[in-house]
């Protein structure tokens, strides 16, 4: 356990080295002004439009550590030579692999924190300059089970794209295993539904059918951690739908990276 913490510290410092927090600052500040400014064009819902930009802020920052660090997950470490320094240390894969997951799980975290925080400030400001008529629906707890939700499925994004990049030695290719599966989890369930119902003179394929279904089981639902839209009414999610929701995401990361230490323990790293 001991190695794991070790090289999730050593992640979350080389994340740091990139300077993606700055990145994260400009981002927040920009945040914050964007979202009173585009609410006040809104007049009948200033409350809704900031609260739902906000939250796809934090959503479009959490993307940053699985887009633009796990791709080159292994990539990096096996270009600069630093796996073979680090699995010479009595470091088994397993534990390589965790550490790394743990290490992109801090700097999410971290990120979410931020801007959440950032968030916080422009839900304020508008209050502020809007009065609070406008805000008195805000739900407050709605909001945070909303947030945690949301990096619950970061982290679910995450532990697919360190899967992926266990599996391929191309970042390239991982990249765009990424981007599927991102496009996938988010439309997978809206195709579903429109296949049980389609429009009249519409028919649709039963190996289609098939296909999307297995597809659905395979690929995480990504859109159901989406709670956006709820949290911008003041709706506070059912408490089954919460256990389901934080059952379902720790199962399937717990299944990714297992997936992952599987195929990296077989993977040829000369």
């Amino acid at each position: 356990m001991k190695k794991i913490i070790a090289i999730a510290l050593l992640s979350f410092q080389e994340g740091l080295r990139q300077r993606v927090l700055y990145g994260i600052m400009i981002f927040a500040l920009f945040l914050i002004t964007t979202s009173v400014l585009l609410s006040g064009m809104f007049m009948r819902d200033i409350a809704k439009i900031t609260i739902d930009f906000c939250l796809a802020a934090i959503s479009a920052g959490g993307l940053l550590v699985p887009f633009f660090l796990a791709v080159n997950l292994l990539a990096r470490d096996i270009e600069r030579r630093t796996i073979f320094s680090l699995l010479s240390r009595a470091i088994s894969r397993a534990q390589y692999v965790l550490g790394k997951f743990g290490g992109l799980v801090l700097l999410t975290v971290t990120i979410v924190a931020i801007l959440s925080v950032s968030a916080a400030v422009a839900i304020w400001v508008s209050k502020l300059l809007y009065g609070d008529y406008f805000f008195q629906h805000l739900h407050i707890p709605a909001l945070l089970v909303a947030v945690s939700i949301q990096l619950l499925g970061l982290l679910v994004f995450t532990a697919v794209v360190v899967l992926w990049s266990c599996i391929s030695t191309s970042s390239f290719l991982v990249t765009l295993l990424a981007i599927a599966t991102y496009i996938i989890g988010h439309t997978m369930e809206e195709l579903i539904r429109f296949m049980a119902t389609p429009p009249p003179g519409v028919e649709v394929s039963p190996v289609v059918q098939k296909t999307l279904s297995a597809a659905l089981y395979i690929f995480p639902n990504l859109a159901a951690f989406d709670l956006k839209l709820a949290a911008a009414h003041g709706l506070m999610p059912s408490g089954h739908e919460i256990i389901f929701l934080l059952s379902y995401g720790v199962g399937y990361t717990a299944a990714a990276l297992c997936l992952a230490i599987i195929f990296f323990q077989r993977r040829d790293l000369l």
